[in-house]
C-alpha cells in the first residue's frame, strides 16, 4: 500500500474516532435554546445500576393497615378522631391494623400478604432490573425496592426534566404492577346489562381466553401484543362484531384490572385472528401494561387491595456504593484505558499506537452499545467490560509476541505477520467462542445485574474478536509507508556475526 492510500485511510479512521469520541465525552448547550437545553454525551446518557445512582423504595399497605405516621397525623389534636381510631385499629409493631382483620382471620390475612409478595416478585422480575426486591415488612406490609437506573446526567441533576420523567416512570411502574383485581373487558354500549357492561361471560374463566400479553416495539412504535387462545379468538370475533354493528358511540374494548381501566382498543372492524396489537405512547407503558395484564390473565391476582397511586409514597435513597460511586468508577475505567494505551506504546513503540487506537475504538464501541441497547451499567458490568478489554489486548499482544519470535527466525516482516497470525488462528478463535458461549448462557439463564454483566461480556468478546482482525488491518495500513518495519514495531533482529 502506498503512502497516499495509507494516509487517506488513516485520516478517515482517526477522524471518525475523534468525532465519535467528542460526542461520547463532551456535553454542551444546544444552539438556539439560550443554554436551557443541553446535549448530553453518550457517557452521561448511559443508564447506571442502582448501586451507582441509588434506589427507590416504597411500602405497600393493604386495605385495613396504616402506618404509625398516618395514625398519629389523623389523631393529632382531635380527641374524637383519636377515640374512633382507638376503637377501629390495634397497634402491631410499627403499623396499625383494623381489628376486623385480626382475630380468627389474622393468619389468613398474613398468608395473603406472603402470597402477594410472590406474585409481585414475578411481576417485577419481568422488568429486567439490575436489582430489585419485594419482601414482607412488619408482617402486614410489603416493601418494594427498585433501582433508579438514572443516567449519569439525571443522577447529577444536569438533566432535571429527564430525571423527573424517570422518577415518574418509577412511580407509575410500582403503581401498575401492584394493581389488585381481576381482568375484565368492558364496553359502555355492548355488554351484560347491569354488570358494568362486561364483555366476558361472568362465570367464565378469564385465563382460558388469553395465551399471553407481550410488549411489542418496531421503528419507535410501541404496542401491547395480545395473543389469544382458540376460545378467546371466537369471543373477540363475536364481541368486536357486536361493537361494530350495535355500539352507537363506544367503539372500544376496555381492559380493566379490578375497577381501573388500563388500556383501550379502538374497534374499527371485527377481530378474527389469534392476535392483535394495542398501540401505546411509549415502550415503558407497553412494558408495564403487558406485565400486569399477562399476570392477571394467568390468574395471578393479588389477594389484597393496596390502594391507588395517591397512597404510594416513593422514597429515593443514595447509592449503596457511596455518593460519588459513579465518578470513582469512571476514574477507574479511564485509568485502565490509559494503562492499556501507555503499556502498548512503551512496549511496541509505533505498533503500540495501533493497539492504542484499537483500545479507544473498543471503548467507544462498548459505550455506543450500552447506550443503544440501554443496558444498565453496574460495577459488575464495568468489570466485565475490563475483562473484554483484557481479552482484546491479550489477543493482540499474543499476536505481536508471536510475530516477534517469527521475525527472529530470519523471516521478513510480511512473512512473520502471516505465519504469526496463522499460528494463533485456532487458539484465538476457540478462546473467543468459549467466552461468547459462556456469556450467552449467563445472559439467557440469569437475571438482574448478572444478566447485564453477561450481556456486556457478550458484546465485549464479539467486539474483541472483530477488533483483533482490525488490528492486523490497521497495522498493515500504518506500517506500509515505514521503510524499517521492524523498527516501526519495536522489534530488534539478531544478525549473526561472520567468523
Amino acid at each position: 500500500m502506498g503512502k497516499i492510500k495509507s494516509a487517506i485511510i488513516t485520516a478517515i479512521i482517526v477522524a471518525a474516532v475523534l468525532v465519535l469520541a467528542f460526542f461520547a465525552t463532551v456535553s454542551f448547550p444546544m444552539a438556539g435554546t439560550g443554554g436551557v437545553d443541553k446535549y448530553n454525551s453518550f457517557i452521561r446518557s448511559i443508564h447506571l445500576g442502582g448501586g451507582l445512582t441509588g434506589e427507590a423504595h416504597t411500602v405497600l399497605y393493604p386495605e385495613g393497615v396504616i402506618s404509625s405516621e398516618t395514625y398519629a397525623y389523623n389523631t393529632h389534636d382531635d380527641e374524637e378522631k383519636a377515640k374512633e381510631y382507638a376503637e377501629k385499629y390495634e397497634k402491631r409493631g410499627s403499623v396499625y391494623v383494623e381489628k376486623d382483620r385480626l382475630g380468627d382471620d389474622e393468619n389468613a390475612f398474613i398468608e395473603n400478604v406472603k402470597n402477594d409478595v410472590k406474585i409481585l416478585n414475578d411481576r417485577f422480575n419481568e422488568k429486567g432490573y439490575s436489582s430489585y426486591s419485594v419482601s414482607v415488612q412488619d408482617v402486614y406490609t410489603i416493601r418494594v425496592t427498585v433501582p433508579t437506573n438514572f443516567t449519569y446526567a439525571e443522577y447529577k441533576k444536569y438533566d432535571s426534566s429527564s430525571r423527573s420523567a424517570e422518577t415518574g416512570k418509577i412511580s407509575r411502574t410500582i403503581e401498575y404492577l401492584s394493581r389488585s383485581g381481576e381482568l375484565s373487558l368492558r364496553n359502555t354500549d355492548v355488554g351484560s346489562a347491569g354488570n358494568n357492561n362486561i364483555l366476558t361471560p361472568l362465570n367464565a374463566d378469564i385465563t382460558s381466553y388469553f395465551k399471553s400479553f407481550k410488549k411489542y416495539s418496531s421503528a419507535k412504535r410501541y404496542a401491547v401484543k395480545v395473543n389469544l387462545t382458540d376460545k378467546g379468538s371466537r369471543l373477540f370475533e363475536d364481541k368486536t362484531n357486536d361493537i361494530v354493528t350495535n355500539a352507537s358511540s363506544d367503539k372500544a374494548v376496555n381492559f380493566y384490572v379490578g375497577e381501573t381501566k388500563l388500556i383501550s382498543l379502538t374497534v374499527d372492524s371485527a377481530i378474527d385472528g389469534k392476535n392483535f396489537y394495542i398501540t401505546v405512547d411509549n415502550k415503558d407503558y407497553a412494558e408495564d401494561y403487558a406485565i400486569i395484564l399477562d399476570s392477571v390473565a394467568h390468574g395471578n391476582t393479588l389477594s389484597l387491595d393496596y390502594g391507588d397511586a395517591n397512597d404510594i409514597q416513593i422514597v429515593y435513597a443514595t447509592p449503596s456504593f457511596g455518593e460519588h460511586a459513579a465518578i470513582y468508577l469512571g476514574v477507574v475505567l479511564l485509568l485502565v484505558l490509559l494503562g492499556a494505551v501507555i503499556f502498548s506504546v512503551v512496549r511496541y513503540r509505533k505498533l503500540g499506537l495501533v493497539n492504542a487506537l484499537i483500545v479507544v475504538i473498543y471503548a467507544l464501541a462498548l459505550t455506543v452499545a450500552l447506550l443503544l441497547i440501554e443496558i444498565q451499567l453496574t460495577v459488575v458490568g464495568a468489570f466485565a467490560a475490563i475483562l473484554g478489554l483484557a481479552l482484546l489486548c491479550g489477543s493482540n499482544m499474543a499476536a505481536f509476541e508471536k510475530i516477534r519470535s517469527e521475525s527472529k527466525k530470519g523471516k521478513t516482516m510480511q512473512s512473520a505477520v502471516k505465519s504469526g497470525y496463522k499460528a494463533l488462528l485456532t487458539a484465538i478463535l476457540d478462546l473467543h467462542i468459549i467466552i461468547v458461549v459462556a456469556s450467552l448462557l449467563v445472559t439467557l439463564i440469569c437475571v438482574g445485574a448478572v444478566q447485564a454483566c453477561g450481556f456486556i461480556m457478550l458484546i465485549a468478546s464479539v467486539a474483541s474478536y472483530i477488533l483483533y482482525w482490525f488490528t492486523r488491518f490497521m497495522w498493515f495500513v500504518l506500517s506500509s509507508p515505514a521503510r524499517d518495519k521492524f523498527k516501526f514495531c519495536g522489534f530488534k533482529r539478531e544478525v549473526p556475526l561472520d567468523d
